[in-house]
């Protein structure tokens, strides 16, 4: 009796198919990989790495490592988990070794090599990389499965991975591994490939691991030895020629199917490309008609000495371009022609609009780099969507706005639109705000500062200039008849940008003045603008500064004279600390009918079961719409790896655009961008790209990011050196240009600059002290504590354990004022170990445990921390600091409890 498995669902994309299918029929997901949990289970799967990806499926096991599927939960988006054999690295120096080629290969930021997104260590100590997760078959399978490829598919793939070298080997990163398993095709609606490189660098890992310990690094033979260049046989050192002579061999095997060099041994096979010349491929492959164009690149490119090869991926790149072009130019009989006859060119071929000429269908003309139209294989009609969506299903939540404005025309009303990312709040939102605009409303709108760094007062400043004129200077001049002297030193705090160090007002006295002087300027627009409404709307709240978000709380939780209305969106996690008699609108889900039912109409077929019984997003339905009309592969029904697939397909300059956008901030403009991108990039060329997709729009010279949660989506996607790279100099650009302290602090952070953010941190923790903003405060110092713990070990620091103490003593007193005395304890205890037996550093330390003791009511433990505190002083010779502490005990003595009480 035969057993007969049950279809199974992909993970990816939810389409159900057969169990012998070894890949998903609908996104090309690797099925058959998958652990069954019979047998096959894995110590990793289920685990969550550092940095939250949770390892949810084994798909492969190499000779590099296991492969995993992981989900980043934060991002909601999969990923690919590679964690290397322990046997590879047997010793501490392997694995400083795999850190330098991780760090290495985390440098390309190409669209035809796959992102390194993060790497590091598991829990008992094995090396890992976190990856692009890919979606097509390696050009090994697809060959095997397909036979022999047209020879416009050869060149469009080479091109592909040519262009992924040039920029790897212009940042010194040797791949010393190609060959066709390194290589994934995904096919794209409109025809052609998109192709992705694999494993730079990490040859030499394995070679390293493999060879004799008195091996030296410049004798070391790493690669494949059927693709490995003869400088590579020898143990030489190599460079970026040794990886085109591998590309010279693929192309001879995609020729004529079969290897230039054939023998029994890995050895013979090493002395063949040293010695034997190469085979002539239009003899081994006569059937083919293999062009004399062809034959001349593979004779060059296998040249024995690497002078005599090409010197540069883009010399042989161009060479290829111009065989196609020679052989399109020629008559189409010819028996040496790279392109079919006409009556057999399959409908993967295109017109070139720049030159003219028959090229595959793709991205951009292999001849003129023009950009292609789309070619879809079928045909396809035209989508009757049109974009950006019309508001759907949202009938009611329109009629609770209209109701809440009729609320606020009687007196001061107040509402929240809450929902998930990408739900459509903003647009909701926005749409109703035109509505009152045309209505004869004032509309004032605001939402957190353009780079996300919650710099203080932005939204309230916003608002207040919108709603008011007010001359800064005339204020700073003293007391102004018929303004409350708190209400006048708000509007100095909030318009002027700053609050001196030396304010000796508590926090509720600062929070107060920020409140007078929001509702000062608002009566003021009443005054001016009555009988008319005015309509307050923040727009992505929780993004929102927190003195900005307690000044519009005050509001709402207050009365006030004048009718107004007072709007918000934020996600729904959030609580923002409204009044409670102010209603909040919880937007659904777009039901499955109706989302199915917009993606028919735009001509999109979604597998059956992708999409959640229980709704899905307007966001998602707009970029599946927009990814099918790029061009796009099988469109997969997860937002986050959904945009990760149109980001790949962008062009070179506008996706470099789109990269330095998402890490300068909102309003940036095209000639800031220009500084993060390469210097031959046109720029407003690549805006009106990403305009015309949607991912960005214009407003005067202002240039900001279409949505949010794309912004997240799009740094998330830059692999991490290069990130790395890219907040280094946004650090220096806005340092040039004067940004905001708090922006530029978390520009350094993110830079792992630790000199300079430390420095700025520690500034932006003192200002936030000062307002009063805690949360503010503490994140800055739990940020600057973490960088001085990773210069201990990174070493480029002078007195890292210096910098640990003191972020530590300051993060535990904001989080000991803050409360929160369970976390305070602990840093400050774990600061002891690195403070020493004595010294000022150990006094302050002590003297914060004791302010612990105190807020949690222990006096007697208290008294005893600064017993311990004053002797540490007193050996330090610090008289300051032992007055100090003596005067505190004088204070608290009187608290004593009995003993045995605590």
């Amino acid at each position: 009796m035969t057993s007969i498995s049950p279809p199974r669902a992909c993970p990816q994309c939810g389409t159900v198919s057969p169990s012998e299918h070894s890949y998903c029929p609908a996104c090309g997901f690797p099925i058959g990989n998958l652990s069954n949990g019979k047998g096959n289970e894995d110590r990793f799967v289920g685990q969550t790495l550092p940095g939250g990806y949770h390892i949810l499926d084994l798909i492969s096991v190499g000779g590099m490592g296991r492969v995993y599927r992981a989900e980043q939960s934060v991002l909601g988006r999969t990923v690919a988990v590679k964690i290397i054999h322990p046997h590879l690295l047997a010793d501490e120096n392997a694995a400083l070794r795999f850190l330098t080629e991780a760090r290495a290969a985390s440098q390309l930021n190409h669209p035809n090599s796959i992102a390194v997104f993060d790497f590091g260590r598991t829990d008992d100590g094995q090396p890992y990389l976190v990856m692009e997760f890919l979606r097509g078959r390696d050009l090994a399978h697809v060959c095997f499965e397909q036979g022999n490829l047209p020879f416009y598919r050869i060149i469009d793939v080479l091109c592909q991975v040519l262009s992924a070298l040039s920029e790897a080997h212009a940042l010194g990163i040797v791949h010393r591994d190609l060959k066709p398993e390194n290589v994934i095709l995904e096919p794209m609606r409109r025809g052609g490939d998109f192709v992705k490189v694999l494993d730079f660098g990490l040859a030499k890992l394995k070679a390293d691991a493999q060879a004799p310990r008195n091996v030296t690094s410049p004798g070391i033979v790493c690669g494949t030895p059927d693709y490995m260049a003869p400088e590579q046989g020898r143990g030489d050192a190599i460079d970026g020629r040794s990886d085109l002579y591998a590309v010279g061999i693929m192309l001879f095997q995609l020729l004529t199917g079969r290897l230039p060099f054939e023998a029994d041994s890995p050895t013979q096979v090493v002395m063949m490309h040293l010695t034997v010349p190469v085979p002539d491929p239009r003899e081994l492959a006569p059937e083919r008609g293999i062009p004399d164009s062809l034959a001349e690149i593979v004779f060059k490119a296998l040249r024995k000495n690497p002078q005599d090869r090409y010197q540069e991926a883009e010399e042989f790149a161009d060479a290829l371009k111009s065989a196609m072009h020679t052989s399109a130019a020629a008559p189409s009989t010819s028996r040496r022609s790279l392109m079919p006859a006409p009556s057999v060119r399959p409908q993967t071929t295109i017109a070139c609009p720049g030159c003219g000429l028959i090229v595959p269908a793709g991205r951009y003309c292999l001849e003129c780099a023009t950009r292609l139209p789309t070619l879809s294989s079928p045909p396809v009609r035209p989508s009757q969507v049109q974009l950006p969506l019309v508001l759907l299903e949202r009938e009611q939540d329109w009629q609770w706005l209209i109701m809440r404005g009729e609320a606020g025309k009687r007196e001061l009303a107040a509402g929240r639109v809450v929902g998930e990312q990408g739900i459509g709040k903003t647009r909701l939102l926005h749409d109703f705000l035109r509505h009152q605009e045309n209505a004869g409303a004032l509309v004032a709108i605001t939402g957190p500062d353009p780079y996300l760094a919650e710099v203080p007062c932005h939204a309230l400043r916003d608002t207040i200039e919108q709603l008011v004129v007010v001359d800064t200077d005339e204020l700073a001049q003293g007391p102004r008849d018929g303004l409350e002297e708190s209400t006048r030193l708000g509007l100095l705090e909030v318009l002027g940008g700053t609050l001196p160090l030396d304010d000796q007002r508590d926090p509720l006295e600062l929070r107060r003045a920020r409140a007078d002087a929001l509702r000062w300027a608002l009566n003021e627009a009443c005054v001016q603008f009555s009988p008319n409404l005015i309509v307050l709307a923040i727009d992505d709240l929780q993004r929102v500064d927190t003195p900005s978000r307690d000044a519009f709380a005050d509001l709402v939780g207050d009365r006030f004279e004048h009718p107004v209305l007072v709007l918000a969106a934020h996600s729904s996690a959030f609580e923002p600390g409204w009044s409670a008699r102010h209603p909040a609108r919880v937007l659904n889900l777009l039901s499955r009918v109706i989302a199915e039912r917009i993606l028919q109409s735009g001509r999109v077929d979604i597998p059956g079961g992708a999409l959640p019984e229980g709704g899905v997003t307007p966001l998602l339905i707009d970029q599946v719409l927009r990814f099918n009309s790029e061009g796009g592969s099988a469109p997969v029904a997860r937002l986050a790896d959904l945009v990760g697939q149109r980001l790949d397909i962008l062009p070179p300059d506008a996706r470099r655009a789109l990269q330095a956008l998402a890490i300068l901030g909102d309003r940036s403009t095209a000639e800031l961008l220009s500084e993060l991108m390469h210097k031959s990039d046109d720029i407003h060329a690549a805006l009106k790209t990403l305009e015309s997709r949607g991912m960005v729009w214009l407003a005067g010279p202002h240039v900001s990011m279409d949505h949010p949660l794309l912004r997240d989506l799009v740094i998330a996607a830059i692999p991490v050196a290069a990130r790395r790279e890219l907040y280094t100099r946004s650090v220096r650009l806005w340092d040039r240009r004067g940004a905001p302290l708090e922006a530029r602090a978390q520009l350094a952070y993110l830079a792992e600059d630790s000199f300079q953010a430390l420095f700025l941190l520690e500034q932006s923790a003192e200002r936030a002290s000062v307002r009063g903003d805690a949360s503010s405060e503490i994140l800055s110092l739990r940020r600057g504590l973490e960088l001085a713990r990773r210069e201990i070990s990174r070493g480029e620091l002078d007195d890292p354990l210096r910098a640990v103490v003191i972020f530590s003593r300051k993060l535990g007193a904001a989080l000991t004022r803050a409360g929160n005395y369970s976390d305070a304890e602990g840093i400050l205890r774990e600061a002891l170990d690195y403070a020493g037996p004595s010294g000022g550093e150990r006094a302050r330390l002590l003297g914060a445990l004791a302010h612990v003791s105190r807020g949690r009511d222990r006096i007697n433990e208290a008294l005893a921390y600064l017993d311990q505190a004053l002797d540490a002083a007193r050996q330090s010779g610090s008289h300051d600091l032992v007055q100090a502490f003596s005067t505190i005990r004088g204070s608290w003595a009187g608290e004593r409890l009995p003993i045995g009480h605590s």
